[in-house]
Formats: C-alpha cells, sequence, structure tokens
C-alpha cells in the first residue's frame, strides 16, 4: 500500500513522483556515481528526503537505512565509486551486475530474449541510443521503460488505450523485472560495502510494488 507525502494526493501525482526517483534509481545503478551525482545527493540529504512515502516493507526499510547515519563519512566519495566498480559495473566481473539474464533461468537463447525485449519497446517507439551499451535488460534500461510506460498511461486521453498500456506495465513490472530483482537486491545487501546501495535496491523494488498497487486500484474510465 503506497503512503503520500502532504503535497502528494491522487494516485496520478504518485505515479508522476516515482518515475523522478526511477529516474535517479535508474541512473545509479547504470553509471558510475560521480555521473549520477550520488554522493552529491548523499552529502547532501536528498536521498533522506524522497518525494514519497510508502508503507510498502522495502521501501521503509531503504528509507530508514538512507536516513540513517553514514558510517563512511569522510571516505563517502571514494567507498561509493569503489563499491559500483566492484558490484555494479561489468557484466562479467560485477558481483552483482543488474541485468535480468544474470539472474533469471531460461531456455530461452539470450539473444532471442533481447529481441523479443527490444520488440516490446519499439512498439512504444523505445530504443537506446547507439552509443549506449547496456543490455535490453539492464535494469537502468528497465526503468527507463517503465517511466516511459507510466508517463504515457498518465496522458493517454482513450480509456481503452489507457487500459492497455496499464496491462502493459503491470506485465512488464510482474512478469519481468520482479522475477529477478529480489535475488538481485539480495545479492547487493550481502556484497555492498557501503549503505547507499542496498538503499537503493530496496527503493527499486518497494517502488515498483508501490506503482503497481496503484494501477491494480484504479478502475478507468468511471
Amino acid at each position: 500500500m503506497t503512503g503520500s507525502s502532504d503535497y502528494l494526493n491522487s494516485p496520478d501525482e504518485l505515479l508522476q513522483a516515482y518515475t523522478a526517483m526511477f529516474l535517479f534509481l535508474g541512473g545509479s545503478v547504470s553509471m558510475n556515481p560521480d555521473k549520477a551525482a550520488l554522493p552529491h545527493l548523499c552529502d547532501s540529504g536528498l536521498l533522506r528526503n524522497l518525494p514519497v512515502t510508502s508503507n510498502n516493507e522495502n521501501f521503509k526499510q531503504a528509507s530508514r537505512l538512507l536516513k540513517s547515519p553514514c558510517p563512511l563519512k569522510q571516505q563517502c566519495h571514494h567507498a561509493v565509486n569503489n563499491n559500483f566498480e566492484t558490484l555494479l559495473h561489468g557484466h562479467n566481473t560485477g558481483e552483482a551486475y543488474p541485468a535480468a539474464s544474470l539472474w533469471i533461468s531460461s531456455e530461452m537463447p539470450l539473444e532471442e530474449r533481447h529481441r523479443q525485449l527490444n520488440g516490446f519497446y519499439s512498439r512504444y517507439g523505445y530504443s537506446k541510443a547507439n552509443e549506449c551499451g547496456l543490455e535490453p535488460d539492464h535494469l537502468g534500461i528497465e526503468l527507463l521503460f517503465t517511466n516511459l510506460l507510466i508517463e504515457k498511461y498518465l496522458t493517454e486521453d482513450d480509456y481503452s488505450i489507457r487500459a492497455l498500456v496499464r496491462d502493459d506495465l503491470l506485465d512488464f513490472i510482474n512478469n519481468e523485472m520482479l522475477s529477478w530483482l529480489p535475488r538481485w537486491a539480495a545479492r547487493v545487501s550481502n556484497k555492498s560495502v557501503t549503505k547507499c546501495y542496498t538503499g537503493i535496491s530496496g527503493l527499486i523494488i518497494g517502488g515498483l510494488e508501490d506503482v503497481r498497487d496503484i494501477l491494480n486500484s484504479q478502475k478507468l474510465g468511471l
């Protein structure tokens, strides 16, 4: 169940707030901390003041962790950069590299899985930039696509199309992302030497579960 801050009252406002959060979270697992501005966000306290509150247990645990005092205050920048390199950087070297194909068991060849994902993305006009080296099932790519679907859902006036977008978004969250993210987050929690990435992984799962619950509770066209 999703909660709201004092200035977010409607389900649509909450969904919009989650797109902002997913944009940051996607960058945090895709780019080194300097490019994602993670040390700055930690130092400035922005990670302790999230745009939404939630009753989701994953979200609450992550929020409490990010609000707790940093045990590496003086070495935060160095520690977070090193943690990203060992944890999330490199398909073959990252201890918790966030690509779905590393966390799910499937008889489908990897190339076919990527082809199907790219086909699904293209239905909504979504494609990677040529210079992007991330896999189609990388968490950063999947979070950006989730944002695109949320925005499409929020701005679509035709209720029948909006319902189709909602169904696609729910299917993507339930059967694609949440099919592997809990295992990934458990590895992050086990291997991370900073609280940042453990908190980020919890926010991702809690946020996706909240978006799912909001969409499930809405009745379109009534």
